[in-house]
């Protein structure tokens, strides 16, 4: 495991990226804490931008939103448990996708690094968030625990 993946997937000083949705239903996942965004619409502009780092890793055509507001939803909560579990799975399968390239035994260009690291500070910051906003609901350590080392 090469240091990208490491920072992908949350090791050393970061928490588990696999792990900070464990354990969560919707109502904790649409709960709004000091005025500020929802785990659900944290993961959704995590989601987002996931997406668009890979299609730039992937070469594809990208246009860049014309304000950060477009990266946010504005719904709170998940509309039902199966939205939820999509968006999680969602979320892990993109993550599970920028590892393969940060793995590539041909090694990453340094376009493909700016990307990657780009990825990983901003799942760090917003993972970070996601932990916040799980304690002051007293729903952290995940029962997958939360320890980072």
């Amino acid at each position: 495991m090469n240091h990208l993946t490491k920072g992908l997937y949350g090791e050393n000083a970061h928490v588990n990226t696999l792990t900070i949705f464990d354990g969560l239903g919707i109502e904790q996942a649409g709960e709004v804490v000091l005025n500020q965004h929802s785990i659900w619409q944290i993961l959704n502009h995590m989601i987002y931008w996931q997406e668009y780092i890979l299609r730039l890793l992937k070469g594809e055509e990208t246009v860049s939103p014309k304000h950060a507001s477009e990266t946010w939803p504005t719904e709170v909560k998940p509309p039902a448990k199966k939205d939820w579990e999509l968006a999680v799975n969602k979320f892990t399968d993109g993550l599970n996708e920028a590892v393969r390239f940060a793995e590539n035994e041909h090694g990453v260009s340094n376009g493909q690094m700016e990307h990657l690291l780009s990825l990983i500070s901003h799942n760090s910051y917003h993972s970070g968030q996601v932990v916040i906003i799980r304690r002051f609901l007293n729903q952290w350590p995940p029962p997958t625990g939360g320890d980072t080392w």
